[in-house]
């Protein structure tokens, strides 16, 4: 049985015999949430990648069973670990739902905003966290979970107002594709709707078809204007040839040392993933207050 939600007013849960036990996870963020909610996935995919890109938190135990990449999941794998549910997403997964769902039952949940599809991604996240809740029998947990990250977006909200950055404008990137070009996150992404709630205004709006994110080249970065730069996963003594160039040290953000890095934080996660990016905004942009 195949479960493919769309909107968040169609999201449905497969009708499964028991509470599922042995679960597949085919995305960090079915990981991340799993985790979250006090379920160790059975297996996962690029799990070695979790750990670097993802931040590892929460943790993926050792003995989590190695599905493949989160593009091409590995069947054989899938059907060995024998999972009772197979957690993923539409635009990964729905070209493999058929094999998945000769496995197990499978639900593909719908990640991106698009324009069929307007919710933005901090939205349709709490919509996909509770729905696995439900999955789990585990909604009071879930509930618990999202006033939590509520409060630390609260918490990192009265961090930047002290700091007098409220209204401050910014704009969140990471460095792709061997540092020549910078993706940047629109309003309707995580990142950029941690901006907005936390008393920043984020500054970036425009995204590609079918995402919440889109790369810009050195030239197209001019068009920030004043706009601070968040810079995740990148540290100052190891840039890219990018932040070498004389476009780049023309930015104001630049000139001004007003360009932001931060670890490693996972851009399309669940709550634990948007408390964490609250907090290091918060810390990083106002680190005295």
């Amino acid at each position: 049985m195949l479960i493919s939600t769309t909107t968040m007013a169609s999201m449905t849960e497969p009708d499964l015999p028991a509470i599922p036990e042995k679960i597949a996870a085919l995305n960090w963020t079915q990981a991340e949430m799993l985790l979250t909610l006090g379920v160790v996935p059975a297996g996962v995919t690029s799990i070695k990648s979790y750990r670097k890109w993802q931040s590892d938190d929460p943790v993926i135990p050792e003995g989590v069973t190695e599905l493949g990449q989160r593009a091409e999941p590995g069947l054989e794998a899938i059907a060995a670990l024998k999972p009772d549910l197979i957690l993923g997403y539409k635009w990964r997964h729905s070209r493999i739902a058929d094999e998945l769902n000769t496995i197990a039952p499978t639900v593909l949940y719908t990640q991106y905003p698009s324009q069929e599809d307007p919710v933005d991604y901090f939205v349709r996240m709490q919509g996909i966290f509770r729905s696995v809740a439900l999955i789990l029998g585990r909604e009071a947990l879930a509930e618990k979970k999202l006033k939590e990250m509520e409060s630390e977006l609260q918490q990192a909200r009265s961090v930047i107002k002290a700091a007098g950055l409220s209204g401050h404008k910014v704009v969140v990137g990471k460095f792709v594709g061997m540092g020549l070009g910078l993706r940047v996150y629109g309003d309707s992404s995580l990142a950029g709707a941690i901006v907005n709630k936390i008393g920043l205004d984020n500054s970036w709006h425009s995204a590609l078809p079918g995402r919440d994110f889109t790369h810009v080249d050195l030239l197209k970065l001019t068009t920030i204007g004043d706009a601070s730069l968040i810079i995740i996963g990148s540290q100052p003594d190891n840039l890219p040839d990018m932040a070498q160039s004389s476009v780049w040290n023309a930015l104001p953000a630049v000139k001004e040392g007003r360009v932001y890095y931060l670890p490693a934080l996972w851009s399309f996660g669940g709550p634990e993933s948007a408390a964490r990016m609250a907090t290091a905004f918060a810390s990083h942009l106002a680190p005295e207050a």
